[in-house]
Order: structure tokens, then C-alpha cells, then sequence
């Protein structure tokens, strides 16, 4: 099948957080961009708005059933940090700190009311996030021919990234073949006869993520000189929602 492939290069124009790592109250991002997120942040498809439940099952199946995938995008350099602190407790004139929470109900001072419960939220701590000028490289695979944006937003602040796009050229090799496969990979995408031996790991969710990965498998050759797995889609069969 005669498939489009695009590179696409992602600038960050605003700081941006997503929580890979909680150590205590400080809240790390991974220096990458997930592909669901990405899925999602491109508009390949869209969640509906104020639904709390996680449909990835769903919507990337409507992706394979449209004959497109786009991969994990993987740094380009090295990522760049801004470090912040943040306070969301309230700013009331009477509060009380409780096991877990913060209560803000004058009725329990006097005794009127019982105290606020338990909430897993957090109400302050550090945030470490991907700074302005971070640039993240990731590949679109599909059968028609794509619109991809120019601008996009990511993370938990919705902060706005550039998107060039450059169309690749490239041949399929017609037997399977051992590579390093040096961009970011979903391992649970990679088709049914691709066999994985070596690769670094980043544990990170909802699917943990894999560089430099030796493989064993057809691949697409790019013109730039890079392989990319042969017949990557969505692997949703295992996923619950």
C-alpha cells in the first residue's frame, strides 16, 4: 500500500507541563510527546468537550480504521527546563489544614459542620516543565494525504506549539531486516512479525515509550537517511477505554 509520510517538527512557543514523574509536591515532564497525546493535539481526533472518561480505545481505533498513525515525537537536541512554583490554596479569610485537605467552611470553626474530605489534588509544589524552544521531531504515516496544522496545543496549560511539515520520500525494503531504529517508538504499535532485542525506556503513561531500538522488521527507508518500522498502527486490543 502507497502510504504519505510526513516529518513534522514541533517548536514549543510557551512552557509546557504534562506529569510524567510525582516525586513528593514536585510534578516532572519526560522530554517527549506521547502519540496519543499527539493524536489528540493534531486534531486527527477530538475528545468531547467536559467528558471525563478516557475513550483512547475508541479514537484510535476510528485512526486505524482511517489508515493513519503518527508516532511518538522524540527530542531534537537537548530539551530545555523551566522550573515553577504553584499555591492553589484558598485564598478565604478563614481556612483550616485537615489530614489531605484544606477546609474553607467557617461552619467548622464554630462547630456547625463536619471538615472538608480527603481530596487527592494538589495544592502546592514545584512544576518542571518543557521551556520555550524546545523541538521535538515526530512522523505521520497515512493513506490520503494530510492537512497538518501549523500551530497546535499540548499539555495540561494547552500551550501553543509551531508545527513544519515536510513530506518524506522513501522505499520499502522487501524482506525484514535488522536496524537501529533511532526515533521514539510505542512498542504495543509495532506490527504482529517486527521483533524488538535491545532499546532504552521511558516509563511513562498511559504506555511506556522506547529509543534506539534494535529491531527485526520490514521498514520504510526515508530519504534522510533514517528507517521507520513497517505497518505501525494503534495497538488498542489491550487497552480497557
Amino acid at each position: 500500500m502507497i502510504m504519505n509520510i510526513y516529518e513534522c517538527e514541533i517548536s514549543l512557543h510557551e512552557n509546557t507541563f504534562f506529569s510524567s514523574r510525582e516525586i513528593n509536591n514536585f510534578y516532572q515532564t519526560e522530554a517527549l510527546l506521547g502519540n496519543y497525546a499527539l493524536s489528540y493535539a493534531f486534531g486527527f481526533i477530538s475528545s468531547p468537550y467536559n467528558n471525563n472518561k478516557i475513550l483512547y480505545k475508541q479514537h484510535l481505533t476510528s485512526l486505524n480504521d482511517r489508515d493513519i498513525y503518527i508516532t511518538p515525537a522524540k527530542v531534537v537536541g537537548k530539551p530545555k527546563y523551566a522550573i515553577s512554583q504553584f499555591n492553589a490554596t484558598s485564598e478565604t479569610y478563614w481556612s483550616k489544614v485537615e489530614q489531605n485537605a484544606i477546609s474553607t467552611d467557617i461552619n467548622v470553626k464554630i462547630g456547625k459542620s463536619k471538615g472538608a474530605r480527603a481530596a487527592n489534588i494538589p495544592q502546592i509544589g514545584r512544576i518542571k516543565m518543557l521551556a520555550i524552544g524546545s523541538i521535538f521531531r515526530c512522523y505521520i504515516i497515512s493513506k490520503n494525504e494530510l492537512e497538518i496544522p501549523q500551530y497546535i496545543r499540548l499539555g495540561k496549560f494547552m500551550s501553543k506549539a509551531k508545527v513544519e511539515t515536510t513530506k518524506i520520500d522513501y522505499k520499502i525494503s522487501v524482506e525484514q531486516e535488522s536496524f537501529v531504529c533511532n526515533i521514539l517508538l510505542n512498542p504495543v504499535d509495532l506490527s504482529d512479525d517486527s521483533k524488538l532485542s535491545v532499546y532504552d525506556l521511558f516509563s511513562v503513561h498511559p504506555v511506556p515509550l522506547i529509543d534506539n531500538a534494535r529491531i527485526i522488521s520490514k521498514a520504510y527507508q526515508l530519504n534522510n537517511g533514517l528507517k521507520l518500522p513497517y505497518n505501525m498502527y494503534f495497538g488498542v486490543a489491550g487497552l480497557t477505554a
